[in-house]
């Protein structure tokens, strides 16, 4: 009987957040990169950046890295070369929270596993090409630029759904945003707030039934 009620309860897919689920992110990296390369004080540009309508239309590919870096340039009050703007951006991926990238194919044997990320070309193409090992058990990666919708948008997590082919009451839907997290329960999803990789891990666990 409790086997039974606790399939009628599991997921029918599992869709995670990259960056602060899987990824390990640090925006001061960022700012300490493009501050050396400025020679200014991080202090002097850190408080400026917003994530801001420039921001937003590069995460949903409506402009491209140059137009946005033109914004973030007047923004910050620093002038880079395109070179540096972009080694200061990828510093933003750390590295991967080892312990939930093993569980990863554990849950992808057991239930269909995809990611949902607010991302841009420039990020994505940095983390495929050093996370590609780890993201192998995703079934597929949706990105926010090319969806062309964010999250937290209501519309962008029923897009991703519908491309699944899972009703979204039936989706496991975990990130470390709780605006993200609000928007995913908006749409209908089964949204889980992890605030650390051990939160995490112990959500993924408990889909294995450890």
């Amino acid at each position: 009987m409790a086997n039974r009620a606790a399939e009628a309860t599991r997921p029918h897919a599992v869709l995670l957040d990259l960056g602060g689920v899987i990824v390990d992110i640090d925006p001061l990296a960022c700012f300490d990169s493009w501050a050396q390369a400025a020679g200014v004080d991080v202090g002097a540009i850190a408080p400026r950046w917003a994530v801001d309508d420039a921001y937003k239309a590069f995460e949903v590919g409506a402009i491209d890295f140059d137009g946005y870096l033109d914004s973030l340039s007047r923004r910050l009050g620093i002038s880079l070369t395109r070179t540096q703007w972009q080694t200061g951006w990828n510093e933003l991926l750390r590295d991967l929270f080892e312990d939930v990238a093993r569980l990863l194919p554990l849950v992808a044997a057991e239930l269909p596993l995809y990611v949902f990320s607010n991302t841009n070309p420039v990020h994505q193409e940095a983390w495929l090409s050093r996370f590609a090992s780890a993201l192998t058990p995703i079934r597929k990666i949706y990105t926010s630029w090319e969806v062309a919708l964010r999250k937290p948008n209501v519309e962008a997590y029923l897009a991703v759904a519908d491309d699944i082919g899972v009703a979204p009451t039936d989706i496991l839907f975990v990130d470390d945003n709780a605006e993200n997290v609000a928007g995913g329960k908006a749409a209908g999803l089964d949204a889980r707030l992890v605030r650390t990789p051990a939160e995490t891990v112990a959500l993924l666990r408990g889909l294995l039934g450890e």
